[in-house]
């Protein structure tokens, strides 16, 4: 093998994870060696624990994946006053050698060889549960399926364009490893399947999943349902949840109502209120969570997470962008951009995580945007939020919108407008909610259906709701959308770059490339153009 970082299962990393983070390296030869990991259930459950160990990783959700894909667009910016994190992407300079790039590239296939080991040892993990247990093995293996689609589903966001670049989805997408291993030269060097390919085993890892996880819900352990691992690990509803999202990406809108639907109408979480909004958001397992990943005082990324780098007692390093950034442009001056905190109300609570502040380091910026989604770096009690309640009535809204437009629908309209509206009023106190419905609800004489403003109202509304989470780059991406890109801070000598859906020379940078060592070491990886 000719380098670590080549997509391999030579190296199953199988997590064993108790205290500790450490896991036990399998390899093929040793393949009897899994099938013996497997025939205990405690070591089975920790072996899925390990799953979500390794999603923690400042190289997945512990920072890069939240991090990148804001940095990429026009809701973040770094400070003048920084080390050299994200600085080729800040500028849309980054390049194959990004050592961002590999390690995210390397840390989700570390995440699906794992979730392939207890894949192929589903009937091992069945053998091993007593009586009391057996519907906890079946979930053990739906939440590996669960994992892996999360896992795919984030590697061709990232390194790939959205399904609907190509009218079939035939343009390129990432590599599907998958055991069983039929040929060692195929496993050493894959080569990236099509798009389609990807996310038709996206839905498949899904559905799969539905198969074995309880009905119900509920996350078992040891045969007793535990409620502290609900928000934790993937279950029936949160495993919808991600099934909502995918089909939003990939324009399935009604399967997007219906999985939206149903977790919704699960009664399992709830809109946090307006008035505790930035206090639930940062408490682990809220109501409103649906998914995130765990931080705790002993097992957090420190000085490497996400909130050290948010943090001015931190590094303090990200900002948040404003129009009047714009001010010391080098370029053309565009009036019609809003930063990202100008796409806030004075009314709006959300605008509190990117409140005005000084940026804490000698020759900073002042008054600016700083992020404060995350900034706990005393105790690490804040988890990652990968999916909440508001992004199934979002995604909702969107769907029928869009469906709305097909099919001439206004009754879909009006309840697209009623899930908007509520997350709205839920965040907003401002009079301008009942302006906005009025005017939405208006239909011309024609009969046509006023759906323009409502689909282009659902757009900004998501970047609010979820501004540093990780989503505004793929929305972009996915709705070909023109933006302007903030690369420096506020009293700095800003520069803009205004990118261009389709024709843009910056297009090419709003996915990343494929790791140089993928390209380099493997004659079946092509890189992406542009890079």
């Amino acid at each position: 093998m000719k380098n670590k970082y080549i997509i391999t299962l030579f190296t199953i990393a199988v997590s064993l994870i108790a205290c500790n983070k450490d896991f036990l390296e399998i390899k093929p030869e040793q393949s009897v060696l899994t099938e013996q990991v497997f025939s205990d259930m405690s070591a089975s459950r920790a072996t899925v624990n390990g799953l979500y160990s390794l999603m923690q990783s400042t190289s997945y959700y512990g920072r890069d994946a939240m991090v990148i894909p804001e940095v990429l667009s026009d809701n973040m910016t770094r400070s003048v006053k920084t080390g050299n994190r994200y600085t080729g992407m800040n500028t849309m300079t980054h390049t194959a050698t990004d050592a961002n790039v590999t390690r995210m590239w390397a840390q989700i296939y570390r995440v699906v060889t794992n979730a392939n080991a207890v894949i192929a040892n589903e009937e091992s993990i069945k053998k091993a549960a007593n009586a009391s247990q057996k519907e906890e093995a079946a979930q053990l293996v739906g939440e590996a399926y669960a994992v892996r689609a999360l896992a795919y589903f984030d590697l061709i966001k990232f390194f790939a364009r959205p399904l609907k670049h190509t009218s079939d989805g035939s343009h390129l997408g990432v590599p599907l490893v998958l055991l069983p291993i039929t040929s060692i030269s195929e496993v050493v060097y894959p080569a990236r399947n099509t798009a389609k390919e990807v996310y038709d085993r996206i839905f498949l890892d899904i559905e799969e999943a539905l198969k074995r996880l309880p009905v119900s819900g509920n996350v078992l352990y040891d045969g007793v349902t535990n409620n502290t691992l609900q928000k934790l690990r993937f279950n029936t509803f949160s495993t919808l949840a991600l099934k909502a999202r995918v089909a939003i990406y990939t324009e399935d809108w009604q399967k997007a109502i219906d999985a939206s639907n149903l977790v919704i109408a699960s009664g399992k979480y709830t809109l946090y209120p307006y008035g505790s909004m930035v206090q639930d958001f940062r408490t682990q397992n809220s109501s409103e969570s649906i998914f995130e990943v765990a931080n705790n005082t002993n097992d957090n990324a420190g000085t490497d997470s996400y909130a050290y780098l948010s943090s001015q007692s931190g590094y303090g390093e990200l900002l948040g962008t404003r129009q009047t950034m714009n001010s010391k442009s080098t370029g053309t001056t565009l009036s019609t951009f809003k930063g990202l905190y100008d796409a806030y109300s004075n009314t709006d609570v959300r605008r509190i995580f990117v409140s005005l502040g000084n940026r804490n380091s000698l020759g900073g910026e002042s008054n600016v945007p700083l992020p404060t989604k995350y900034i706990n770096i005393s105790t690490n009690l804040e988890n990652i939020k990968v999916i909440r309640l508001s992004e199934m009535y979002l995604s909702r809204a969107e769907a029928l919108a869009r469906l709305a437009v097909l099919n001439a629908d206004a009754n879909s309209l009006t309840s697209s407008l009623v899930d908007v509206n509520l997350i709205r009023k839920s965040r907003d106190t401002a009079s301008a909610t009942k302006a906005f419905t009025a005017s939405l609800l208006a239909v011309p004489p024609t009969g046509a259906i006023k759906a323009t403003a409502l689909l282009d109202s659902i757009i900004v509304e998501r970047r609010k709701e979820f501004a540093l989470e990780g989503q505004r780059l793929f929305d972009l991406n996915r709705t070909q959308t023109n933006y302007v890109k903030i690369n420096a801070g506020g009293n700095s000598t800003s520069r803009l770059i205004q990118y261009t859906a389709t024709t843009s020379s910056y297009y090419y940078r709003t996915i990343l490339p494929i790791p140089v060592t993928q390209v380099q070491n493997n004659p079946k990886m092509v890189q992406n153009p542009g890079f």
